[in-house]
């Protein structure tokens, strides 16, 4: 077995840790919105706070930096696949940590000064955020299983309308429920 076949399954281990524990935290999130308490639904926020430096940001760091190696060391090269991957695994990271990295820790602070249900809005906005986001990551995973080439316009036409439905999806406004 050589070094590509290696960095490939710890890049592939990376990729499922960290996709696959943020998208089991916003299904969590989604399962208890109208099943539970408002602090039972902040205790996955306060989780998700607690997990993103300890294993969202170091996973994400390492399936980008493994990734990178692999263009090299596999000689994948410039492909459609990995430059775009590439784009999507930085954004994907930025967005979580300058927009729900803060937006949860937001929510928190805000249930700490106005109680858990003042701050239930705002969790749902983070949700519907996270689920845009998690929209590119599942077409990261799709573009590293599928490996188009440039002149595929159909796949990358179908990649971009799932992202900008999903964008819109999570951007619409919340209703408002009154009681």
């Amino acid at each position: 077995m050589d070094l590509a076949i290696l960095l490939k399954f710890a890049h592939v281990i990376a990729a499922v840790l960290w996709v696959g524990g943020g998208f089991t935290m916003i299904i969590a999130g989604i399962v208890l919105a109208g099943r539970s308490t408002a602090e039972t639904q902040l205790a996955v926020v306060r989780a998700t706070v607690l997990l993103a430096p300890r294993l969202f940001v170091p996973f994400s760091v390492f399936t980008l930096a493994s990734g990178v190696a692999l263009l090299f060391i596999a000689g994948w090269g410039w492909q459609p696949f990995t430059v775009l991957g590439l784009a999507g695994v930085v954004f994907t990271a930025a967005f979580g940590a300058l927009v729900l990295g803060p937006s949860c820790e937001r929510a928190l602070k805000l249930a700490d000064t106005h109680g858990a249900e003042a701050a239930i809005p705002s969790l749902r906005r983070v949700q519907r955020v996270a689920m845009m986001d998690y929209a590119v990551q599942f077409a990261i995973i799709f573009l590293m299983v599928v490996k188009p080439s440039w002149s595929d316009f159909a796949v990358f036409g179908g990649i971009a309308s799932i992202i900008v439905l999903a964008a819109l999806a999570a951007l619409r406004p919340i209703p408002r429920v009154t009681i």
